[in-house]
């Protein structure tokens, strides 16, 4: 008896999870291939519909719409799981719960990094760190937010490459959002030049190039700040273009005209290698 005993405890299980399981016919098998087509069908047209219709918009309307899309998607995988699991198995309380403990062990040990990626990214939907459009710095990786998944978050960088990072990531790393779902962002130029000159002067002739830029939002103020340093003085010029996605524009459109604004009134710019290592 002792020796088939593990065979029969065996063969029990064997029957129990096949006891689990409904007796198929075409009917279930056609309910679940239509149930899976419908939400690949609803599951793309959400994923890509949706930021083509907000392009459309005012920009400020995409802030507000496009964070949804990764709910809309989860809230499609759960309607169809949903749908589909009372036609794989007898739908009672021990079929259920012995299903859903087999399935997380098998998978959590499978997939623990992507599961540890899924729950940081139910946590920062919640959260809301960062939405679609914010421009935000990730450890060394600064661009836009383009997509937000379940896994993981899309940027695209400066250079107009796409990077995608895992949520799980920011458990560790720091983050800076720039924008934090505003149209716009602060925009830092830094100018050096040598310290015998009339600061006041300077500081006007940078406030009016910022002014007349056309990138520039005229509704937002217009600072410029100066530091002494080692070389003379630094000059850091802050101001709002009308787009965040126009900061670069702006950024080299004051840049080339502020330095020739300076030297128009007689300013001589310092070379600097501290000017290379100043972040934007």
């Amino acid at each position: 008896m002792q020796g088939i005993e593990p065979v029969q405890a065996e063969k029990f299980m064997d029957d129990k999870w096949i006891n689990m399981l409904r007796d198929w016919n075409s009917t279930e098998l056609g309910h679940i291939l239509l149930i899976l087509f419908v939400a690949f069908i609803v599951y793309e047209t959400v994923r890509v519909l949706v930021p083509r219709v907000t392009k459309l918009l005012k920009p400020n309307s995409r802030f507000y719409t496009l964070p949804w899309v990764p709910l809309l998607r989860l809230i499609i995988i759960l309607w169809a799981a949903t749908l589909i699991v009372p036609l794989v198995i007898t739908p009672t309380r021990e079929n259920i719960l012995a299903l859903l403990g087999a399935t997380a062990l098998a998978v959590g040990f499978a997939v623990k990094d992507y599961i540890s990626c899924f729950f940081a990214g139910l946590f920062f939907l919640m959260e809301r760190p960062y939405r679609v459009g914010d421009w935000v710095q990730i450890g060394d990786t600064y661009g836009e937010v383009t997509e937000i998944g379940l896994r993981a978050v899309k940027l695209v960088t400066a250079d107009d490459n796409a990077i995608t990072i895992p949520h799980s990531t920011l458990w560790t790393q720091p983050l800076s959002n720039a924008t934090s779902g505003a149209p716009d962002l602060l925009c830092v130029i830094h100018f050096f030049v040598s310290p015998d000159h009339n600061n006041a002067l300077a500081r006007k002739t940078l406030e009016g190039v910022a002014a007349s830029s056309p990138y520039i939002n005229p509704e937002r103020p217009i600072v410029v700040v100066m530091n002494n340093e080692p070389f003379g003085l630094r000059y850091k010029l802050k101001a709002y273009p009308k787009d965040a996605r126009e900061q670069f524009l702006f950024i080299a459109d004051v840049t080339e005209r502020g330095n020739f604004a300076l030297h128009k009134i007689g300013l001589t710019l310092a070379a600097s290698p501290a000017a290379v290592a100043v972040p934007l």
